[in-house]
């Protein structure tokens, strides 16, 4: 994943977990819309999503 993609859904969690692997992520639909808003929305890359990671 070199150039901004839209990753929504369960796209957006395999990306969070290729990403972050063993470290993990934080990531609460229901509460965080940061990241639907950075990544769904809007198209995101590698660093936008490491942001995420614990």
């Amino acid at each position: 994943m070199k150039s901004a993609q839209h990753l929504c859904g369960s796209h957006l969690v395999d990306a969070l977990y290729l990403v972050c692997g063993e470290k993990g992520f934080f990531y609460n639909p229901k509460r965080d819309r940061g990241i639907v808003e950075q990544c769904c929305h809007k198209p995101c890359n590698i660093f936008d999503l490491q942001n995420y990671c614990n």
